[in-house]
């Protein structure tokens, strides 16, 4: 048994599907309303916690999606378990790495799985798809204020604004035109080149942000 978790997404012509893995690894396909669409290359695990680095791709994924007009929620989130054994191939010698045959089928068993699951968001997911695999992880603070409670006071309009927008669960993210990015969400910063990224400990958030205060502060005349 292989356990997942994912969303999908449309845009009233096409769908974007993403699922996180147990072994850390996150597949996309994308393809016309009512088809599994066509699956790209995973993202294969990476580093330290690649489940965890993976989940937060997944949410990055939804809010940008969501940016671009893929509004509809035709999954919010699922956790599922699908009776397949992820262990692709490694590639023929003298070879590229290519899409295998069988990653297509983790999309038809996640569609056929999902009505029995789905119902929730995305993090209720996530949550359940930490606890079945064992994983530690910290659940979303339940105290924090919903998307149209009032702004501490003393905070500027736009941080005012962001700070809703990230307790409300969206990712505030960089443009996607840069060729070094960051994504910001209630619980990671990351950084990100391409499709290689690193979420940032509190302490160096912390430093980053006073360093960027200050240089603020320094560049406020020019």
């Amino acid at each position: 048994m292989l356990t997942v978790v994912g969303f999908r997404l449309g845009n009233g012509n096409r769908q974007m599907t993403a699922v996180v893995t147990e072994s850390g690894r996150l597949h996309r396909a994308h393809g016309p309303y009512g088809a599994p669409g066509r699956a790209s290359r995973p993202h294969t695990p990476v580093r330290d916690n690649p489940v965890h680095r993976h989940v937060a791709h997944l949410r990055g994924l939804r809010s940008r999606y969501m940016a671009k007009g893929y509004s509809d929620e035709l999954i919010a989130g699922a956790c599922v378990q699908l009776e397949l054994e992820e262990t692709p191939p490694p590639p023929a010698p003298g070879r590229a790495h290519s899409v295998e045959p069988s990653w297509p089928l983790l999309f038809r068993a996640f569609d056929a799985a999902v009505p029995a699951a789905s119902g929730g968001t995305l993090e209720d997911a996530i949550n359940r798809f930490y606890t079945t695999i064992g994983a530690p992880f910290l659940p979303r603070r339940p105290d924090r204020p919903a998307a149209g409670g009032r702004p501490a006071a003393g905070l500027p309009r736009r941080v005012a604004a962001l700070r809703r927008a990230l307790a409300d669960g969206t990712a505030v993210s960089s443009s996607p035109r840069l060729a070094v990015g960051y994504t910001v969400t209630a619980d990671h910063v990351r950084l990100h080149v391409g499709r290689a990224g690193e979420s940032l400990p509190r302490q160096d958030v912390v430093e980053l942000h006073a360093a960027l205060s200050a240089w603020l502060h320094l560049n406020t005349a020019k």
